[in-house]
């Protein structure tokens, strides 16, 4: 790994230390964060680690070994305006932590930690927050994409000694014994019999972070997985119950189609319980394709050609790569175009546009099959 840094050393921090972590972003943010906080563990057995996160994304950290305490952040409840602002504060004061360490998170946070009076806080010098609220810390350019984020995240590491090897400790996601009961349950009341054909899971949704696959495309991979032979179980939020329902309309008749989520969406916890069980999960640039990562599955995905949103950040990260026992496998499609585009798209000002729709369904049935065959 390299990039531009700034490393004060050296860090001490005692073996039964308390250490938070701050990284207050979406899922597959906080996925990517998960080799850090083993590294952490492996480094400090017996420090408590507290982790800073949002409510929605806590579950899939909750039961890591890595992870002794989430604390939640809620930006739009009980830590809005000063008054939570300063119920944060107390909250990390009591915590009397040795070291915070901030993956990323929003001024909010990185004042709080300040506030708090943790001694050491330890960040990316990149905002401008950043020079004011962290005594230690690392120079990062991350928009330059010279690494992908799990390793940015491993860089930051560093001024604690910390040196460690791209690609050599896998994502993790937290699944309870109860989570799995209840997906083991669905399928038995879905009669998704998992020993009679392959099943893929398609999350064809996504926030909005990075460009996507066409959702006409999506129908056509469903159609030719189901003329395949495939189960396919299409998973969705909350807020995109909308996509779920016109694929509902177009193949809930189907013997060997289902729907998981929507509006009564289930935790992260049953969703990477639900993709433990597939033989493959397809999903865009988005948090759910990182949970399949972490729990081993193969996965196919889609990636614009724009920097910051490539693949080469925020790509799969399989690893270990030295794990000769690890069979997972990811497909990773990009509009093969030139794009010279660094933060966004230009929509219909560029000529290639729109480039994702050149991933054509054709190729990824290929590429589905081979993975299927695995």
């Amino acid at each position: 790994m390299s990039a531009d840094s700034s490393i004060f050393l050296p860090i001490f921090i005692p073996s039964t230390g308390r250490i938070v972590v701050a990284r207050p972003d979406r899922l597959g943010d906080v996925l990517l964060s998960t080799p850090a906080l083993e590294v952490l563990r492996r480094t400090y057995p017996k420090a408590r680690i507290s982790v800073i996160a949002q409510p929605r994304v806590a579950p899939a950290l909750r039961g890591l070994a890595s992870v002794d305490e989430v604390i939640e952040f809620e930006p739009e409840g009980r830590h809005t305006g000063w008054r939570g602002f300063w119920r944060l504060v107390s909250t990390l004061h009591q915590g009397r932590f040795d070291l915070a360490i901030v993956l990323q998170a929003p001024a909010r946070v990185a004042f709080a930690l300040l506030l708090a009076r943790i001694p050491i806080r330890l960040g990316p010098y990149s905002k401008w927050y950043s020079f004011l609220t962290y005594n230690r810390g690392v120079r990062q350019r991350r928009s330059q994409v010279e690494m992908h984020e799990a390793d940015y995240n491993l860089q930051l590491l560093r001024p604690l000694g910390i040196q460690v090897g791209s690609r050599t400790v896998a994502t993790q996601a937290a699944i309870s014994t109860e989570a799995r009961a209840d997906v083991e349950r669905w399928l038995v009341s879905e009669r998704v019999d998992l020993k009679a054909r392959n099943w893929v899971a398609i999350h064809p949704g996504m926030g909005g972070s990075a460009l996507n696959w066409p959702e006409a495309h999506y129908e056509g991979l469903v159609s030719a997985l189901l003329a395949d032979g495939a189960g396919v179980i299409l998973t969705g939020g909350p807020g995109e119950q909308e996509i779920l329902d016109r694929f509902r309309g177009r193949f809930g008749s189907h013997p060997a189609f289902r729907i998981y989520g929507g509006k009564s969406a289930p935790d992260v916890q049953r969703l990477a319980a639900l993709y433990s069980r597939m033989n493959l999960v397809v999903a865009p640039s988005t948090g759910p394709l990182h949970l399949a990562v972490a729990v081993e599955r193969h996965v196919l995905t889609f990636y614009p050609p724009i920097r910051v949103q490539s693949a080469k950040r925020w790509g799969p990260y399989e690893g270990p790569v030295l794990d000769a026992s690890r069979v997972q496998h990811a497909a990773v499609f990009t509009p093969e175009v030139y794009c010279g585009q660094e933060f966004r798209c230009l929509g219909e000002r560029c000529t290639s546009f729109p480039c994702m729709k050149t991933i054509s369904v054709e190729r990824v049935a290929v590429e589905a099959r081979k993975l299927l065959e695995r």
